[in-house]
This record gives structure tokens, C-alpha cells and sequence, in this order.
């Protein structure tokens, strides 16, 4: 029944998270798709409503590039030391099914045997789990961080240019017509890497410093 159960670690991987991406800060609610960007007392609006393709953001904006790729790696490199302890799981246990065929160990040493590689399993899979975890809660972090970012800066954006409403949108098709100047997501694009550069630079600098 053992060598049953732990023949299963050969196809042992760990399930990478998936990248929500722009999905995330439209069905989550980071983004909300039909909210004002600022409070009605600090602004009078213009009664203009536009629309930002959330999708085009993600995939432009610097910071959610920069995050998402240091994510990548991190979910690469924990994905492979899960891969290497499940291939040393695996040597371990053909080299006992080979000793144990070949009648090269005793009943008692093939108990021990056992035991240690159940204990050695069960290790793995709690490798893997804890690893889901983290990455699991890193991603949502990564995914706050982000969501923030592009609403702090869609409300001083908004300060200036005073529309009634900022629609968020995710593909080419969720807009079924509009006027192609109500799309400010070039726009909006531009400013936030702008300010991410300078803050990077900023960052940069005081680094230096020290």
C-alpha cells in the first residue's frame, strides 16, 4: 500500500499560481469598474464619462511588470526545489523497491525504510503546501500593491481633468462602442509610468546616498 501511495510523487508538482493580472482589479472589486475616482466636495466634475483598458495598464505599467516578473522567479525557483526534493523522493524509493525485489534487505530493514520515506513524503508535501501558501498571499500583496498605485494616481489625475466617471474595462470587446477619444488609457499609461520612473530614480538616488 506504501510503495501504492508514494509511486504518486513521481507526477509531483506544485500548482503555480495563477497571474490574475487585469482580471483581478475588475471581479475582485481593487478596481472598482464604475466608481468616481474622487470625493464629489473636492472636484466639480465635468460630466464627461471615459474608460481605461485595465489589461492594456497591466500589461504597460512598470510596476506591475516589475513585480509580476520578480513573482515569476520566485514561483520558478520554488517550483524547482519542489521538483528536486520530489526526483530525490523518487530515487530513493526505486532503489528501495529494487533492494527489497532483489531480497537484499531484511523484513526489519525494509520497515525502517519505510518509515523513513513516508516521513520523507509527508516533508515533501508539506514543502508544498507552505510554498502555495506564500505564494498565494504574495501574489494577492503584489496585486494590492498594484491596484493602489493605479488608484492613487487615477484620483490626482482625475483632480485635473474633473470626469463624472472612469470605467475600467478588461478586452477589446467589453466596450461595445465608444467614442475613441473617451479612451484615456494611453494617457493614464504614460503619467503612472512617469511617476514610477521618478520614484524608482528617487529611490535610486537615496541608495546612493547611504
Amino acid at each position: 500500500m506504501f510503495l501504492a501511495a508514494a509511486a504518486a510523487m513521481a507526477g509531483l508538482t506544485m500548482a503555480a499560481c495563477a497571474d490574475k493580472g487585469a482580471a483581478t482589479l475588475v471581479n475582485e472589486g481593487v478596481v472598482d469598474s464604475t466608481a468616481t475616482v474622487a470625493t464629489a466636495d473636492a472636484i466639480e466634475y465635468n460630466g464627461k464619462i471615459v474608460y481605461v483598458q485595465i489589461d492594456s495598464i497591466m500589461r504597460g505599467y512598470g510596476m506591475a511588470i516589475d513585480l509580476q516578473e520578480a513573482f515569476a522567479k520566485k514561483s520558478e525557483k520554488a517550483q524547482n526545489e519542489l521538483n528536486a526534493k520530489g526526483r530525490s523522493l523518487e530515487r530513493e524509493m526505486r532503489d528501495y523497491q529494487e533492494k527489497a525485489q532483489k531480497g537484499l534487505i531484511t523484513r526489519f530493514q525494509a520497515q525502517d525504510i519505510e518509515e523513513g520515506l513516508q516521513k520523507k513524503q509527508q516533508s515533501v508535501l508539506a514543502y508544498r503546501d507552505r510554498m502555495m501558501q506564500e505564494l498565494g498571499e504574495e501574489e494577492a500583496v503584489m496585486m494590492n500593491r498594484i491596484s493602489d498605485a493605479i488608484m492613487q494616481y487615477v484620483k490626482k489625475y482625475n483632480a485635473e481633468k474633473k470626469f463624472s466617471m472612469i470605467i475600467s474595462t478588461q478586452g477589446a470587446n467589453t466596450v461595445l462602442m465608444a467614442d475613441p477619444s473617451l479612451n484615456i488609457t494611453d494617457e493614464l499609461l504614460a503619467g503612472l509610468n512617469a511617476e514610477y520612473r521618478a520614484q524608482a530614480d528617487t529611490t535610486t538616488t537615496h541608495a546612493t546616498k547611504k
